[in-house]
């Protein structure tokens, strides 16, 4: 596929091999792969009182007989305002995990997807002598990567990753950490020449 590269300063064009990539996109099993993440994500910290943890008087509110509001025994009762919660929500866990090789194939389903919608970009090299946030966000609106962009490497560099830490919806991953959440998140991929040998090496053995 014809893909953007960044190169000495400059925007040229190359020709990519993303065959290894298989030749269809296997959305069913990119949405299962997208929701585990979400699930996993969610911190599942909400509760609510039950009738016996309600900390309100026990005295009987109305009479047993005349006023048709006898079996309203105590306020703490699901019809009362501020009464319990009948099959409310308590803490749980949400984590679950889907099998490592479907994990493996909605990633690359994900890099499918990006190769044939056009948002993937590479770069020759991107390195830094010191962390130079403006000269990084520089680079990636040269490239149209400036509004979400996921940066994918064979090793994160320290100078990099602190010149994309400030920027807003810019991530930067290695390739053996590559997931189909992160990049489905981002509208742009951003590839590195050693970045992209690593993907092509780990999922050209399926």
């Amino acid at each position: 596929m014809d893909v953007p590269v960044y190169r000495n300063g400059s925007t040229d064009r190359i020709e990519v091999d993303s065959s290894f990539l298989g030749d269809k996109v296997k959305a069913r099993t990119l949405r299962a792969a997208v929701i585990m993440y979400e699930a996993c994500k969610r911190v599942g910290t909400h509760d609510s009182l039950t009738r016996g943890e309600v900390n309100r008087s026990k005295r009987a509110l109305f009479r047993q007989k005349g006023l048709g509001r006898g079996r309203v025994r105590h306020p703490q009762v699901v019809q009362c305002r501020g009464g319990g919660t009948a099959h409310g929500p308590h803490p749980r866990n949400y984590r679950y995990r889907m099998p490592k090789k479907a994990l493996r194939v909605a990633t690359r389903s994900a890099l499918l997807s990006k190769f044939r919608d056009g948002e993937v970009v590479m770069a020759e090299r991107l390195e830094f002598a010191a962390p130079k946030t403006k000269e990084l966000n520089n680079v990636l609106r040269s490239l149209g990567c400036g509004d979400s962009c996921l940066i994918v490497t064979d090793s994160v560099d320290r100078n990099l990753l602190l010149s994309a830490r400030n920027l807003r919806r810019v991530k930067v991953m290695e390739a053996s950490q590559l997931n189909a959440y992160d990049l489905l998140f981002h509208r742009k991929l951003l590839l590195t020449q050693a970045g992209f040998d690593a993907i092509k090496e780990i999922h050209s053995n399926g």
